[in-house]
């Protein structure tokens, strides 16, 4: 019996060091690792490096010390006064992402869809704070997690909300190679990694439409079943560039705000939507701490 208690416990500690060594993007809590217990038919087991490659000859590298550093701890009063989810927003605030979590993992969950992206017909509608918050309560789910990625790269506002200064993001994996790793920002909630947008640019609809991109937001999709990715994208009636993004992903979050958009404004969103996957309409009622999905 005890050799099978140690077995157990072996078997348990091994399950907790592979969850902490995929630091590189799924954004599990912040503990340094253990060394891994190894028989020696393992000692030499390979990983998967951070651009997705196999490494056959080597073991999983520890993150570096950097990666520690640079955990952030917000500011939750300024957190609170941009309608952002922190752990004493009201009851009736965190329900309500609460639900809309709820409701948008019921209608994804089972069919694999945790690619999404939230959009709206203008600016300014709540499209970005909805993304935020819904990243953050998924990632409080027990058994999820979150990578919430800034990808209006006109208009990059989600460091805005957080009360961050970023200097560097998305812009710099697809233009200038930086890894992705390099890129990521822990922003002080368990289970949650944030990609900025990085550098705005005046005209990305040719980098949002490049192979490169695509193939990011596959590997991203494929590397962890478990974790949702959030794509903060660009209204749709000003340019191209959220539709051109809607064709990557596995579902659509539509946000209006209640009383703002004409009615043809609306319809000739949901006809540029016309064939893709539209998750939920996300009514944001303006002063008011709720929301409805249809």
């Amino acid at each position: 019996m005890s050799k099978l208690l140690k077995a157990v416990e072996k078997a348990k500690r091994n399950i907790r060091i592979e969850e902490e060594q995929s630091w590189i993007i799924k954004g599990d809590s912040h503990i340094e690792p253990l060394e891994p217990e190894t028989d020696s038919n393992i000692a030499g087991s390979g990983c998967v490096a951070a651009g997705g490659s196999e490494k056959d000859d080597s073991p999983c590298s520890v993150p570096p010390s950097s990666f520690f550093k640079d955990d952030l701890v917000l500011d939750e009063l300024n957190l609170a006064k941009n309608r952002i989810l922190t752990r004493n927003s009201s009851p009736l605030f965190t329900n309500n992402y609460n639900l809309l979590r709820t409701q948008i993992l019921q209608r994804t969950k089972e069919k694999g869809h945790n690619v999404l992206m939230v959009t709206s017909a203008m600016p300014g509608e709540g499209k970005t704070i909805t993304s935020i918050n819904l990243a953050i309560s998924i990632a409080r789910k027990i058994d999820q997690f979150a990578l919430l990625v800034d990808i209006d790269m006109r208009n990059p506002s989600i460091h805005k909300y957080l009360g961050i200064e970023v200097e560097h993001g998305l812009t710099d994996y697809l233009l200038h190679d930086v890894s992705i790793p390099d890129l990521l920002i822990k922003p002080g909630v368990n289970k949650l990694s944030f990609l900025p947008a990085g550098e705005p640019l005046s005209d990305p609809a040719e980098v949002l439409g490049a192979s490169r991109l695509q193939e990011l937001i596959v590997e991203m999709k494929e590397r962890y079943p478990d974790r949702y990715i959030i794509l903060d994208c660009p209204d749709l009636l000003n340019a191209q560039d959220a539709l051109v993004l809607s064709s990557y992903v596995d579902g659509i979050i539509f946000v209006v705000e209640a009383g703002k958009n004409s009615r043809e404004q609306i319809q000739k969103s949901m006809t540029l939507l016309e064939g893709r996957n539209v998750v939920g309409v996300v009514l944001n009622k303006k002063g008011k701490e709720s929301l409805d999905v249809n």
